[in-house]
């Protein structure tokens, strides 16, 4: 039977990361199908994510590639080609949005945390940076642009200068924005409110706007159109009252446009849909399915719309029979789209949807294109496969679309969730850089924990795991936080209860405590200097310090395009054999690298960047305390910023303990800083590679620890950014020590913290400490 096995498929969305399922929910659309494919426009390596319409007519899509890709007609009736490629970002690529002050000019934003204004011939011009999170939503504003961030601001720019003019509290998490007609910003974020500010102040206020999280806003001449993870789009007054709701995706609504005439509204969803609405009496006129995901789509001055989709293709569809595809192109999309959601509903991957599935009573008078071909048709509320019987001329019946809750997945384990047989394994779509990453989960494990692992595995921001957790109690079976017993999922009844576990909002600590801002001109004049006084063998020729100097430009502006080899072999092998006196920029140069997606490479071969690290730690007991010392402890700090490099000093860990010892006993305080971050970072790597049954290494614990107390009971006044930074580390590590029988929070008991933890309150802040104090019991 084509059953579809319970591994529900998420992926990274605009808003923020883990996209969930919702409920499905079906309202019958009337199928009035004009609108065709037109083209398909192939060049990103991962999904396309996000669209816009420049005033030139051109096109410009961003994807999970890290790529903007510029589209254009090499005439007005031409088909789209590929103009330009651009990778001025480090990262997915998560709003466009066309310039009205610079014709052909638009706006992008990225997971980088930028945004970046960009010309008509695809040079970056200006950058804005100050966002905390990634910048999901981008407005312009007459001569200022306003961004939407995962950090629950908004941030209105000078959009020349990049200059902050001032930041709006939109609510939580993610964020996204859009302009009024009378010049006011309007926000919608995760926490379902929608506020309009005039200036600083928020004027009109919508608490729980949506039944869930607010992912798209869109503002009409004379109304407002918001998207939902609750399934549904509505339409406002531009006061705040509710005019309309259109309701008929299946599953989270990711954008919502107004169509270029007016009178439509365009949106697309996690249900693989474009619907098409009427703007007249709120009716779905066509929904168009796709093999994936639909992220967003935009409206042609043509009339024509533009749909960017998880496969990887943006789709032109017209309804002038002129500009369509073949009959043959547009019958084999449709036939990949139906197969790919046939497929994805067989693996549990996404449901097939209601209303772009046949009824069973058209099944006698539709003929298969070829034997085997499969199709679904719906019976009621029950979707069926069948299959061509081009010799009998008949529809086999395969059977229902059903979930199938017992049958064991398999899973390779990783270094956080154990190999072995899982109920349930949730495919997460990561981009081309980390690729499909798997959150298997069993019946009776904690969801909590198995969120917090997730997120932590994957950096993803702490304030995502309560919706990881809670879509992992709908869809996983589970009841909630507390721990079941037994088979079938349900808590044991004769089971005495567990006390109940301390919550707490700071700790675990899951977002590693990096360096990732530099004074590249100084640095480069300092090698530059250095590079005249080294002995002939080993400077720079005058080609070489070219190479470098590319290879700082492209660290300064945050391009992804790659690194040629003759770059990284004078960064990583000429500069390498320097003396220990001349050396210090060249560690800081390697600590920018590892910002850089670009430096896993290092930690990927058969050593794992082991002489690497070896190199470093020597350099830092040499001068623990000097400027050497500083470039090396922000260098061990940034290795855990990509999980390869991570991972691969962690396998380090005593080392790098051993390393940052003497440094937080002697060194100076931004080395103190330093250190106490790599303190962290292991607690971090400590806690989300041990989810049960993964072992807890309760002796690197305790040695983290042991470290931090020792630092605390010697920190000087001057030492409050290091001291919080070691409260953090030992905060990290409670969660798990209290599951493995609490040798941490004994030392820390032992050691007196409890009777510190006053007056270390002005310098971690009242919530921190009164979250330690709950955790050490």
């Amino acid at each position: 039977l084509a059953q579809a096995i319970l591994a529900q498929s998420i992926a990274f969305p605009v808003s923020f990361p883990g996209r969930l399922s919702h409920p499905s929910r079906y309202v019958a659309c009337e199928m009035d199908v004009d609108y065709e494919l037109s083209q398909q426009l192939q060049g990103h390596e991962s999904q396309v994510r996000c669209v816009a319409i420049l005033t030139d007519g051109s096109i410009v899509t961003g994807g999970l590639d890290a790529q903007i890709i510029m589209w254009r007609r090499p005439s007005p009736e031409g088909s789209f080609e590929q103009h330009k490629k651009l990778g001025h970002h480090s990262d997915f690529i998560y709003a466009l949005a066309a310039s009205h002050t610079t014709p052909g000019g638009f706006y992008s934003g990225s997971k980088d945390r930028t945004a970046v204004r960009v010309d008509a011939e695809g040079n970056p011009v200006t950058q804005y940076v100050g966002h905390e999170g990634p910048v999901c939503s981008v407005a312009e504003r007459g001569a200022q642009v306003v961004t939407g961030s995962w950090d629950g601001k908004a941030k209105v720019w000078d959009a020349n200068s990049g200059e902050l003019k001032h930041t709006l509290d939109a609510g939580a998490h993610a964020v996204s924005v859009a302009i009024l007609p009378t010049g006011e910003v309007v926000t919608g974020s995760q926490d379902r409110s929608l506020r309009v500010f005039r200036g600083t102040e928020c004027v009109h206020r919508v608490n729980d706007a949506h039944g869930d999280a607010i992912r798209a806003i869109s503002a009409g001449s004379s109304n407002l159109l918001t998207a939902s993870n609750d399934a549904t789009m509505k339409m406002w007054s531009f006061d705040g009252c509710e005019m309309t709701t259109l309701a008929g995706h299946q599953n989270f609504v990711y954008s919502v446009a107004l169509a270029s005439d007016g009178k439509s509204i365009l949106s697309t969803s996690e249900d693989c849909t474009l619907k098409i609405w009427s703007t007249s009496d709120s009716s779905c006129t066509q929904s168009i399915v796709h093999g994936k995901t639909v992220w967003q789509s935009a409206s042609l001055p043509n009339g024509d719309i533009v749909t960017c989709c998880g496969d990887m293709i943006a789709r032109v569809f017209t309804t002038d029979p002129a500009r369509m595809a073949s009959e043959a192109e547009r019958q084999t999309f449709k036939e990949m789209a139906e197969q790919a959601v046939i497929a994805a509903a067989a693996k549990g991957s996404s449901s097939v949807p209601m209303e772009g599935t046949a009824d069973i009573s058209q099944m006698p008078t539709t003929v298969g294109k070829k034997n085997g071909e499969i199709k679904c048709f719906k019976d009621g509320n029950t979707v069926f496969a069948f299959s061509w019987n081009a010799g009998a001329r008949q529809w086999d019946k395969i059977g229902e679309v059903v979930g199938s809750q017992d049958e064991k997945k398999s899973y390779e384990g990783d270094q956080v969730f154990p190999k072995g047989e899982y109920d349930f394994i949730f495919d997460v779509d990561m981009g081309p850089s980390l690729g499909m990453r798997r959150l298997p989960y069993n019946r009776g494990q904690n969801p909590m924990e198995v969120a917090e692992a997730f997120c932590s595995r994957e950096q993803i921001h702490k304030s995502n795991t309560d919706q990881i957790r809670q879509f992992i109690i709908q869809n996983g079976g589970g009841e909630g936080d507390a721990p079941m017993t037994g088979g079938g999922g349900g808590p044991s009844s004769s089971a005495p209860s567990a006390p109940a576990e301390p919550t707490s909002e700071i700790f675990p600590v899951m977002t590693p405590a990096v360096f990732k801002d530099g004074k590249f001109e100084a640095l480069q004049g300092k090698i530059i200097e250095f590079n005249g006084q080294v002995d002939d063998a080993l400077k720079l020729e005058p080609m070489e310090v070219n190479y470098l100097n590319d290879a700082v430009g492209k660290l300064k502006v945050g391009v992804t395009s790659e690194f040629r080899n003759c770059e990284k072999e004078v960064v990583f092998v000429k500069l390498k054999e320097w003396p220990k006196d001349k050396i210090f920029p060249v560690v800081d140069l390697w600590r920018l690298f590892l910002v850089h997606p670009v430096s896993a490479d290092t930690f990927k071969g058969s050593d794992r960047g082991a002489p690497f690290i070896s190199q470093v730690l020597s350099l830092f007991a040499g001068d623990p305390s000097g400027p050497l010392g500083l470039c090396c402890a922000r260098w061990l700090a940034n290795l855990f910023i990509f999980q390869t490099n991570r991972y691969a000093a962690f396998d380090k860990r005593e080392l790098l303990l051993k390393g940052v010892e003497p440094a937080l006993a002697a060194g100076s305080k931004h080395v103190k800083v330093a250190s106490a971050s790599v303190l962290l970072n292991i607690a971090i790597v400590l806690h989300e590679s041990s989810i049960p049954p993964k072992p807890w290494d309760s002796d690197c614990a305790l040695s983290v620890a042991g470290l931090a107390l020792d630092f605390l009971n010697k920190a000087g006044p001057d030492d409050g950014d290091a001291q919080q930074r070691a409260v953090l580390a030992i905060g990290t590590l409670l969660p798990r020590d209290r599951q493995n029988g609490g040798p941490v929070a004994n030392k820390c008991r032992d050691a007196g913290l409890s009777s510190k933890l006053g007056g270390l309150e002005a310098k971690c802040g009242a919530k921190t400490i009164n979250d330690l104090r709950k955790l050490l019991g």
